[in-house]
């Protein structure tokens, strides 16, 4: 452990709305037995705007943001410690911060604070339900977006106490939460997981409480499937019987990883993070030879729709100068999946099918292929993976794979620096 200095942190923008208002007991688990300080009647609450917090977020304006939340869990240390695994105590956990307005659909400005709030729909009217800075000591942050409660694909777990396990986690910020993230199967309910470099020791009373929270790096990796195809169709509308189409019904991605711990550390130049770990499995932490735990996931155009099932479907020919279609139909129109090694045994499984438009679906084929012998063997973070697989119709097969790694920026959802200053 470092030794840090109590006011070594680098200051940014945690405003401190020193506001007069009644104190209400703080909503939040507390750890047995722990010496917990008395709480002040100054509520913990995030500035919106100025330098450095920036942030590329699938959340793409403050609007949305505010309908989205986000997590902040705090461990108190006593006046004259360090947040050290040892002396903290757990204060508040995984509590809901957001914007408080009465008409979030009218808003077109964003004052100080965010703070904390109350569950809410996705607009309309956001109450308050603030936490508050205690009398004395530090609070050390650990934050997380989107908000989740109740829920299976972000889970935060308690500190790690096992001296192995730790081992096992490079540059772990002991005393410090560890976050579960399992991608949801549905892809319409995946979620852009951002976790925020640990803010430590901060103090109500430095620099007028001004801390900076950075959502700024994606943690996940998007991973889309473009298709086209190579062959002959029966393509003459002016022949009723035989006008076709190739399309694709259903991918799976099978045997990836598919639940994973993010930790918060410190590198010994002091500089603070998030890290992946690949050492510790969520199925078997204690055991160092569990395997991280594998999953597949499903896109089928007849549940939930998530591929394009309409006429705008349909594949293109690739030797006519057709272009690659992008079929995931998402909400969101994208896979948001953990970055990994590819598994040896991960595979890509493809359902199409030679659609006669006016007597249904003539030829339907699946073709199975290694992740691995796709050029690409590794889902790196903060990256869009691109699959363009082209179809061979003839052969009942895949004739070719181009594998693109694309800057999360450069996909096709445009990120500006001003509107996303948190």
């Amino acid at each position: 452990m470092p030794n840090r200095l109590k006011n070594f942190r680098t200051l940014g923008v945690l405003l401190l709305a020193a506001v007069a208002c009644t104190r209400e007991p703080l909503d939040v688990a507390f750890v047995p037995g722990g010496n917990l300080p008395v709480a002040s009647d100054v509520p913990v609450a995030f500035a919106v705007g100025g330098q450095p917090t920036k942030g590329q977020a699938p959340i793409t304006s403050l609007a949305e943001l505010a309908t989205q939340d986000f997590s902040v869990s705090a461990w108190y240390s006593p006046e004259g410690e360090i947040f050290d695994g040892e002396h903290a105590v757990k204060y508040f956990e995984n509590h809901r911060f957001g914007y408080v307005t009465s008409d979030l659909a009218g808003e077109t400005t964003f004052p100080n604070p965010w703070q904390g709030v109350a569950p809410h729909a996705s607009a309309g009217i956001v109450n308050a339900n603030p936490v508050y800075w205690p009398v004395d000591g530090t609070l050390s942050f650990f934050c997380y977006a989107p908000y989740r409660s109740g829920t299976t694909d972000i889970v935060v777990e308690d500190p790690v106490t096992d001296a192995a396990i730790a081992a096992r986690l490079p540059d772990y910020v002991a005393g410090s939460p560890l976050l579960r993230v399992t991608p949801a199967e549905t892809a319409a309910d995946q979620v852009d997981f951002l976790a925020s470099p640990p803010l430590l020791d901060c103090s109500r009373y430095d620099a007028g409480g001004m801390f900076p929270v950075d959502f700024s790096k994606h943690r996940m990796t998007q991973v889309e499937f473009w298709f086209a195809y190579k062959g002959t169709l029966q393509n003459d509308p002016g022949i009723t019987q035989t006008f076709e189409q190739a399309r694709v019904s259903s991918i799976e991605i099978r045997n990836v990883v598919g639940s994973k711990y993010c930790y918060f550390t410190e590198a010994p130049d002091r500089t603070l993070g998030c890290r992946w770990s690949e050492a510790v499995s969520p199925a078997d932490p204690a055991d160092g030879s569990a395997a991280l735990p594998q999953i597949t996931y499903r896109l089928v155009s007849a549940t939930g729709g998530e591929l394009k099932t309409g006429l705008d479907a349909s594949l293109e020919d690739i030797e006519e100068g057709g272009n690659y279609r992008f079929i995931n139909d998402t909400p969101t129109g994208h896979l948001f999946l953990l970055p990994q090694t590819l598994p040896a045994d991960a595979q890509l499984v493809i359902n199409y099918a030679i659609l006669n438009l006016y007597a249904g679906t003539r030829i339907s084929e699946v073709v199975t292929l290694n992740l691995s012998d796709c050029a690409v063997t590794a889902w790196p973070e903060g990256k869009v993976v691109r699959y363009l697989l082209t179809l061979d119709l003839p052969e009942r097969g895949v004739v070719g794979v181009k594998t693109l790694i694309i800057p999360w920026e450069d996909a096709g959802v445009p990120y500006y620096e001003q509107e996303m200053l948190y």
